[in-house]
């Protein structure tokens, strides 16, 4: 009896849509009749297509990083003791400044290396030189020269492996056994992990510097959304002269099964920062066919979109073809000028089309 009763009740509701659209509930049409008094009482709002000359920008989120290229790292490649910090994060320093001290035992004997390699190949040069002259007069046999020669190169050799390990310790200026580690390009501080009294490891990061005018975006994509996306494409930002062009889409999906879509950023106000979050959008491909309508308008049979174009004597719905789309606004092409689209009731709409 309950079971009869429902289906009694299904089918009144299922006739009453029908009697609304002027159609049968298992009639499926591209062209749904509506009244105005049978739109306002399904919710049906509909809103015009916007033709556009150009791609539109559609907006997504992004972080301001720095690319790897704009950072450098201060270390002392070989163990020692911090005796003075010049700078702290934050501090902006020009190529050169000094940025951490160190005191370094094995210093002073790279030092001492160096020089004495360096006077043994004077020498061997010299002799050389000598040589060569005393051998064009015939006052020598010639391997005697050869000697002479192969003394040279083997002390220029000494010279060059003296003088690599002094600057495997660290590039900066020496003094005695004291190692003051200097800024390898102009910019901010954006880590120090040093502190004075604190010993240190060879290989150790302890300052790291950032040119922060070479700024980077990184952009989380849905791979739906990646795929309407290519390198070259204009990026801008919200509220900020700032622009660049995507430079490459990761292959594969991060933590949160998105896309990664890395773009340059020129930053003339210098207002934007590494970390912040900002809204982006990103330009397409010049079109003059194409449309943006709200996302909520598209709907789907099998893999196809359509979208619901209001009449005179109701709504039709009609193929597009999406060129791209984003959470709130969707590009797409194949609507007439001047149509106007259902953006709410869609899915009541839907139902009859698909006759449901």
């Amino acid at each position: 009896m309950a079971t009869g009763l429902l289906n009694t009740r299904t089918f009144v509701v299922s006739m009453t849509v029908a009697v609304m659209f002027g159609s049968a509930p298992t009639f499926a049409a591209d062209v749904l009749p509506l009244t105005a008094a049978q739109k306002q009482n399904l919710g049906i709002v509909t809103v015009a297509a916007v033709p556009q000359s150009a791609s539109p920008a559609l907006s997504y989120p992004a972080r301001v990083t720095l690319p790897p290229a704009s950072v450098r790292v201060a270390a002392a490649a070989g163990e020692g003791l911090v005796t003075q910090l010049h700078v702290q994060a934050g501090d902006t320093v020009k190529r050169g400044a000094p940025l951490v001290t160190l005191s370094m035992p094995g210093l002073a004997d790279a030092q001492n290396a160096l020089t004495q390699a360096r006077l043994r190949s004077q020498l061997a040069d010299s002799n050389a030189v000598r040589d060569a002259q005393l051998f064009r007069e015939g006052l020598i046999a010639e391997s005697r020269l050869r000697a002479t020669q192969s003394d040279a190169q083997s002390a220029r050799a000494s010279l060059t492996a003296a003088q690599t390990m002094l600057s495997l310790l660290g590039a900066g200026t020496v003094s005695g056994s004291t190692l003051t580690l200097t800024a390898p390009i102009a910019g901010v501080v954006t880590e120090s992990v040093a502190e004075p009294g604190q010993r240190v490891n060879a290989g150790m990061a302890l300052v790291k510097v950032a040119d922060v005018s070479k700024l980077a975006l990184e952009i989380p994509l849905s791979p739906a959304q990646s795929r309407q996306v290519a390198v070259g494409q204009r990026v801008t930002v919200a509220d900020s002269a700032a622009s660049g062009v995507v430079t490459a889409l990761l292959p594969q999906l991060n933590a949160s099964q998105s896309v990664l879509a890395r773009a340059s950023l020129v930053d003339p106000q210098k207002r934007l920062r590494p970390g912040q979050s900002v809204q982006v959008g990103i330009a397409g491909v010049q079109s003059a066919q194409s449309q943006t309508v709200p996302a909520d308008a598209l709907v789907w049979k099998s893999s196809a979109a359509y979208v619901f174009v209001e009449t005179s004597q109701g709504f039709t719905a009609t193929p597009v073809k999406l060129v791209r789309q984003n959470a709130s606004q969707a590009e797409i092409t194949g609507l007439a000028a001047s149509s106007r689209v259902a953006v709410k009731g869609v899915a009541a709409l839907k139902a009859q089309w698909l006759g449901k």
